[in-house]
This record gives structure tokens, sequence and C-alpha cells, in this order.
């Protein structure tokens, strides 16, 4: 009977052993079950918080570009040492602004302003005149590159347009396309 006894309670052992090990693999598989879904949720939240400051950068490459080009001495109205009125740019500068711009771009231009297209539009006197004053487009593949548009009210002044030696201003509309 004592053997007999002993072979059951080894048996019993045996199988409460067996319960806790199945116990512990069933701990760890929800342990790791957790892990993987921490690590996804932290992939997904980093890769979201990479995105929102991409953007952000290249909405802040967008301002930059634009307020570089609104002081640019190439299209400031300016008269000889004085100092240049702000917000203003010069329509005889900006007629031809384009073909100094290109001319210049490998050495000095594109290392300021980068990928873009900056034009003004005369708003009044409304000619329907668009000045392209730089373009330089990314092409990747066929496929259309987003941009970023900004748009900046400037004042135009055309020391050719006034009547009676006097200089006529306009308003124009400035806009920045910046391509990532």
């Amino acid at each position: 009977m004592n053997k007999r006894h002993n072979n059951l309670l080894s048996m019993l052992r045996s199988r409460s052993a067996q319960a806790r090990i199945t116990e512990t693999i069933a701990v760890m598989f929800i342990f790791f079950i957790l892990i993987m879904f921490g690590i996804i949720f932290y992939a997904s939240y980093s890769k979201n918080a990479a995105i929102t400051k991409q953007n952000e950068l290249f909405s802040q490459n967008a301002i930059e570009i634009t307020t570089k080009t609104l002081f640019m001495p190439e299209l400031l109205c300016s008269k000889g040492e004085a100092e240049p009125e702000d917000f203003c740019l010069d329509v005889l500068k900006l007629k031809h602004s384009q073909t100094i711009l290109e001319a210049h771009v490998a050495e000095y231009y594109f290392d300021i302003l980068g990928y873009a297209k900056i034009s003004v539009e005369q708003v009044y006197p409304n000619d329907g005149t668009t000045y392209t004053i730089y373009e330089k487009t990314k092409v990747s593949d066929n496929t259309k590159i987003p941009s970023k548009d900004t748009n900046f009210i400037v004042s135009l002044r055309d020391e050719t347009a006034g009547q009676g030696g006097k200089t006529a201003y306009g308003v124009g509309l400035m806009t920045v396309e910046v391509y990532k």
C-alpha cells in the first residue's frame, strides 16, 4: 500500500508540476503578446511623429524661402542709397529677374531658394500680368511632387506706368511653391 501511495503521490506531484509549467507558459505567452502590442503601438506613434515633424520642417522651409524672396535686393523697390521700401517689388526688376536668376542659379540662387517656383501676379490694377521670378522644379519618375504654396501680398512699383512723372503703384500676390 505504501508503494501504491508513493506512486499516487508522485503522479499528483507530476500533474501539479505540469500544471505549473502550463501556467508559466501561458503567462509568458500573454507577456510576449503585450510586449508585441507595445512595440506595434510605439512604431505607429514614431512613424506619425516623424511625418508630423517632416511636415513642420517643410512648412518652415516654405516660409523661410518666402521671407528670403521678399527681401532680395534684386527685387526690392529702392532709389539710390535710400532705405528700400518694405514689402515692395520693383516691376522693372521683376520683368528681367527670371533671366538674371537663371543665369546664376547653379552658382548662387539654388543654395538660397532650393526647389521652388516663385511668381508674382499683379492683382491691382488687374491686367493679368504674372512674373515668374524663379523656377526650379523637382522631377521624379513622372510623378507629381507635393508642394507647399505660400502666398504674400506685396506692393508693386512701376516707374514707367505713372503719369506726369509720378510713380505708379499696384498690388501683387507673390506665390512661392516649395517642392519636397
